[in-house]
């Protein structure tokens, strides 16, 4: 995430070296504490599916106590919420903890709570995967501008194809997320409606990213990388080879970076 945010306040014209201060590195460290905070309690509700899942990875429980994850998660939030008050203070504006306030309280009712109803679990976590460009846009421009069209549409398509990973991610999960009665997107869709809805939106996806791309007037060689991921994730996903289009998609994200860069 800190890198993330680091590349697009670079892309807006924030100067890195300001980063060297310990208040202004806030902008990157805050979205790293949230999302920690995050993963910590996203484990700690989990336990059921993860041991199902992915029981080789399942540490909640057996390595590290539940007690850990819980108070290191409330630790983890309040620091980003002290911090992202003195961002607010030194700004002048209200939105840092505002912003750090919802997607803490995204985070922490995603998996007792939105994950198990249908889409809205992955909505919630594409539109906070979306924020970080948001907030690193607002953090450029010292909140003082609205941010161009061109961020806004980026955040957009990053938050749609981290929506189709959330959703081949869920395909993936089904038996896990079936024993602790979730009820996921996929769950409610057959095979072949869930192969079927992620190409399109993969094809969909992509048509979004060559329109941004005129706007950030990015070269072609830029391109390639995400042209190469992007077919190599649509070809998985017609011959429905799930984990390969689940690390593709994951590719695929990480490319786009490449267009600001």
């Amino acid at each position: 995430m800190g890198i993330m945010v680091t590349l697009v306040l670079r892309w807006q014209g924030f100067p890195l070296m300001d980063l060297m201060h310990l208040g202004r590195a806030g902008w990157v460290i805050v979205p790293m504490l949230v999302g920690a905070a995050g993963n910590l309690i996203n484990d700690y509700f989990d336990i059921r599916e993860d041991r199902i899942n992915k029981p080789d990875k399942a540490l909640v429980g057996r390595t590290v106590k539940r007690r850990v994850i819980v108070v290191t998660h409330w630790g983890f939030t309040a620091a980003a919420l002290i911090c992202s008050g003195w961002l607010s203070s030194h700004t002048g504006a209200y939105w840092p903890m505002i912003m750090v306030a919802v997607f803490s309280v995204i985070l922490y009712l995603y998996s007792p709570l939105l994950k198990g109803r249908g889409a809205w679990g992955n909505v919630a976590i594409s539109g906070c995967v979306a924020g970080l460009v948001v907030w690193g846009g607002l953090a450029a421009l010292k909140g003082t501008h609205t941010p161009p069209p061109a961020l806004w549409m980026f955040a957009v398509i990053l938050g749609w194809f981290n929506f189709l990973r959330e959703w081949v991610k869920d395909v993936q999960d089904m038996e896990g997320d079936r024993a602790a009665n979730h009820r996921t997107l996929a769950m409610s869709l057959t095979t072949q409606q869930n192969r079927f809805g992620v190409i399109v939106g993969i094809i969909l996806g992509g048509s979004f990213v060559i329109i941004w791309s005129l706007q950030v007037n990015s070269s072609w060689l830029m391109m390639l990388p995400w042209l190469f991921a992007f077919c190599a994730a649509l070809v998985s996903a017609i011959k429905l080879k799930i984990t390969s289009l689940s690390a593709w998609l994951k590719v695929l994200i990480g490319s786009l970076y490449l267009f600001i860069v």
